[in-house]
């Protein structure tokens, strides 16, 4: 046992860093044993000694070596110890030394560890709690590294990495760590304190620190997972025991303990978490790292044995999965994403030794390793769920040739879509191939050619974007044997793709292309039925679309350019012709001013979307002063209307019951109508004449003629209710016209009163001839009132002349008579039996058929003199009557009218004005 003297030598000579005196005290042989110096030098040795004074000494006593002369050395003891200090004070003050004990009560090793190994590391901790110096630790350990195992582990795994994090690689990053704390670090936490800068640093462009902190902190401190995994099971041998204990006194406790997970599996979650955040550098580390193989030692790695082939390569195989996982898992979808996941997968397939997946831009050929059937059927989306995609069962991120070809169409895929303007997430592209609905698919491609549709582009690029359209159907799986399409679209019918393709063609305007692909190859993608279908509702669509009804311009102007480029294909089409005349019809209206209601402006759509289409005629003859002169426009509008189709349901007075009309029936229908409203707009005008001449020549063109060779329908095929009207409000319209053309306005008027009364239906008789004797009262009265001026003037003249004349004497002058007059003059009043017959004559001058009206024209003068006739002219004045000039058969004008009527409509509507029947020959 050594002298208390001696161990309080050695104690001052440690206190006082007095190494020198320490050796030459403990080198008299047996002084003090190994332990006992080191448990001195630990206590009471301060902690900011430079190493280089004690290291050799430390190696000296490691190594055991004495002073060969030791017999001859004289301890050195201190000079109040040998002078004031007997052995008993001595002995009294060993005892209450407290000497701290080589095992770091903070830290687990093994019972195994040499003394020297337990002083070295808890020195270390000593110095690094007092100088926080890690370059002092360094010096007091770098010479002894392969002194223990121990020791050796405790250098690489923990000395290592906090002296490369806080002097190497972040030397201005604030407050470095301690070597306490760093070793209560354990599993995700230490893992995070490692990488944190490196995720931290706000450089984007400089993403390299990730995969070098990797290689040099996280690599290094893996190197002591087995001592903290032996660390782990004695505590958890020590949990046991416990749990075993309460087990036997009753206590229930969860049978379920999950085992820790390794470290390594700390890193691929990290890694998980840092393609979510920050997925360029995630790229960069898993490309710059390759996993648990790549690890940088320094000076420090010569001499390590390699780690076990079988659990490096598991630990690789596990890392390329984590890989994997991050590419599924972030959901950045730009072109760096797509560039960044490509050469992940290129690093996987090269980790777990696959052959390397082709280049993006030549994927569009069938990859060289497939993708069985069998494969695609067992992937589920629980795969695609965050927490599973790290599970070693998982078979979309173990990487397996079948993971990785799928990944690697699947980045194919999307980088077409990006090209394409479609812009998804890998994640969402699997998805939707694998797990999506006719309809998630069938949306996805409208929205896809919809972006394409908003950019104008060539035909090479719309050939190039039908290839890749179809690539993206079926991925060209028949090489490997698969029987149904797999791909973004592979629930898309073939057809139904072809048709939006189709589509998408002709809204960008490429008519060239869309003709060539779909009408002239030998083997046509749609049938020719399809194909006029697509282009007619690509036109009709475009035409809705359209703000203007010029075809020169907008949406018309596409619509007439599809329906022109594709009309020689089908001549025959009905639908085609319709939507010809439709635009026809669109472009002539462009050229008037017409708004809606509440001011909203006419668009070519509302053609379509109206009831009726005819009765925006009439809006424009409201809106446009005068328009009503451009009846031969109008008259095409109502025709092109009618030819497209537009008037086939619509519900109008004149054909009700009548839903099976001919084209021509409802031609004539539109031409009535239209002629109708320029009448009437013309009368809102005050154009009296322009009315007349409508009704005198336009609808009496369109009476049917009953002696007509092609004679298709006769009047009562189209029962007629617009052109009576017609004639019926210019015949009532109250003209202000005075003077000599008064009796001219008047005869007009009656004349088309006459015209309303034969056209009419019974029930509105009445109402006609109502109008009919207001009229002849007006007329009555104006001849009145010229006679009695007349008179007046002859006698105002007979006044004037000086000396007397002759009473039968002729007036020097007399004013001059209305020739529109006739004989009106020297007629009688007519009454509503003549009126009849007037109207008869009137309609005879015009063509208009009534029943045996060539027989009582031709037997008109005896007729006449059968029946009682009012007002026979006397005059000899021609005007109003019928035949030879002076013949002895002439007839006035009215009575011949008066004669039709009782003949022609005794049997018809001359029972309503009380006419005698007609006389039989």
């Amino acid at each position: 046992m050594a002298s208390p003297q001696v161990i309080l030598a050695a104690v001052h000579h440690a206190s006082n860093a007095d190494i020198p005196a320490l050796r030459q005290l403990l080198g008299w042989p047996n002084a003090l044993k190994l332990e006992l110096t080191l448990r001195i030098l630990l206590t009471f040795l301060p902690g900011g000694t430079e190493p280089g004074l004690y290291v050799d000494f430390l190696y000296e006593l490691s190594m055991a070596h004495s002073n060969p002369e030791g017999d001859d050395v004289t301890p050195s003891f201190p000079e109040h110890l040998e002078q004031n200090m007997s052995e008993d004070e001595a002995r009294i003050r060993v005892r209450r030394l407290r000497l701290t004990p080589l095992m770091n009560p903070k830290a687990q090793y093994d019972q195994e560890t040499d003394s020297l190994s337990l002083f070295l590391l808890h020195q270390a901790h000593k110095i690094d709690a007092e100088t926080g110096s890690l370059d002092l630790v360094c010096q007091l350990l770098e010479p002894f590294f392969n002194h223990s195992k121990v020791l050796r582990t405790w250098m690489i795994s923990n000395l290592l990495p906090l002296l490369r994090l806080d002097y190497e690689y972040y030397p201005q990053s604030g407050k470095p760590h301690s070597l306490e704390d760093f070793d209560r670090l354990d599993g995700s936490i230490a893992i995070h304190s490692l990488l944190l800068k490196a995720a931290q640093r706000n450089d984007q462009k400089d993403t390299r620190d990730v995969g070098r902190d990797l290689r040099g902190l996280v690599g290094p401190w893996m190197y002591g997972e087995t001592t903290r995994k032996r660390r782990k099971l004695r505590h958890n041998r020590r949990r046991k025991s416990l749990i075993t204990v309460i087990c036997a006194t009753g206590d229930e406790l969860p049978t379920n303990i999950e085992e820790p997970s390794t470290d390594w599996s700390h890193v691929n979650e990290w890694l998980l978490d840092l393609g979510l955040r920050d997925f360029p550098r995630a790229v960069n580390a898993m490309t710059q790292w390759d996993g648990p193989c790549d690890v940088d030692y320094g000076d420090w790695g010569t001499g390590i044995q390699p780690a076990d082939k079988e659990e490096l390569r598991a630990q690789t195989q596990i890392y390329s999965q984590a890989g994997m996982a991050a590419l599924y898992a972030t959901n950045d979808s730009s072109l760096e994403t797509i560039i960044g996941s490509h050469r992940v997968l290129q690093q996987t397939a090269r980790l777990v030794e696959l052959d390397e997946p082709p280049d993006l831009k030549r994927s569009d050929a069938p990859i060289a390793s497939g993708i069985s059937r069998e494969y695609l059927d067992s992937l589920t989306p629980a795969h695609f769920l965050h927490n599973a995609l790290l599970r070693s069962q998982n078979p979309l991120t173990s990487p397996t040739i079948s993971a990785v070809s799928l990944f690697n169409i699947l980045l194919a895929s999307r980088y077409k879509l990006l090209n394409l303007g479609n812009i998804k997430s890998t994640r969402s592209v699997a998805e939707l191939a694998l797990f999506g609905t006719e309809s998630d698919q069938v949306a996805e491609l409208k929205k896809t050619l919809y972006t394409l549709k908003a950019e104008r582009m060539d035909e090479k690029l719309w050939a190039s974007i039908r290839r890749q359209m179809l690539w993206l159907r079926n991925w060209e799986h028949k090489a490997h044997g698969l029987e149904e399409p797999r791909g973004v679209f592979s629930k898309v019918a073939k057809t139904d793709l072809e048709v939006e393709l189709l589509r998408a063609m002709l809204e960008g305007g490429c008519y060239s292309l869309a003709e060539d692909t779909y009408c002239k190859q030998t083997s046509l993608p749609l049938s020719k039925e399809t194909v006029e279908s697509t282009v007619l509702n690509a036109a009709l669509s475009a035409y809705d679309a359209a703000s203007n009804g010029n075809r020169t311009r907008g949406g018309v102007r596409k619509a007439s350019e599809m329906i022109s480029t594709f009309r020689n294909y089908f001549p025959t089409s009905m639908p085609f012709t319709q939507t010809t005349a439709l635009l026809s019809a669109t472009h002539d209206m462009s050229f008037y001013s017409l708004t809606l209601q509440h001011g909203v402006p006419f668009q070519p759509v509302n053609i379509r979307a109206h009831k009726d289409p005819m009765s925006l005629i009439g809006k424009i003859l409201s809106q446009n002063p005068r328009s009503y002169a451009h009846l031969d426009n109008l008259l095409d509008i109502g025709q092109n209307l009618v030819a497209a189709g537009l008037t086939d349901n619509m519900q109008d007075s004149s054909a009700a019951s009548d839903s099976q009309r001919s084209l021509q029936q409802r031609a004539l229908v539109a031409r009535r109508r239209v002629t109708r409203m320029a009448i009437e707009a013309a009368l809102e005008e005050d154009d009296f004449d322009t009315a007349y001449s409508y009704v005198v020549n336009r609808l009496a063109a369109d009476q049917p003629r009953s002696n007509g060779a092609d004679l298709r329908w006769d009047s009562s095929t189209v029962q007629d209710d617009i052109s009576w009207r017609a004639a019926y409000a210019t015949g009532r319209y109250p003209t202000s016209n005075a003077g000599n053309s008064a009796l001219r306005r008047l005869d007009q008027r009656m004349e088309l009163l006459s015209r309303a009364l034969l056209l009419a239906p019974p029930s509105a008789l009445s109402e006609v001839l109502t109008a009919w004797e207001k009229c002849e009262q007006q007329a009555t009265a104006q001849i009145s009132k010229e006679t009695e001026d007349e008179q007046k003037w002859d006698e105002k003249g007979d006044r004037k002349v000086p000396g007397g004349f002759a009473a039968d004497a002729n007036p020097t002058g007399q004013k001059a008579r209305d020739p529109s007059r006739g004989a009106l003059v020297e007629e009688a009043p007519m009454g509503l039996f003549d009126m009849a017959r007037g109207a008869a004559a009137t309609l005879s001058k015009n063509a208009f058929p009534l029943r045996g009206s060539q027989k009582m024209a031709s037997s008109s003068p005896k007729g006449s003199h059968d029946r009682p006739l009012s007002g026979i002219s006397t005059g000899s004045s021609d005007e109003g009557s019928v035949g030879g000039v002076g013949g002895p058969g002439r007839v006035r004008k009215r009575d011949l009218v008066s004669s039709m009527v009782t003949g022609g409509l005794a049997s018809g509507i001359g029972w309503v004005i009380g006419a005698p029947p007609v006389r039989q020959e």
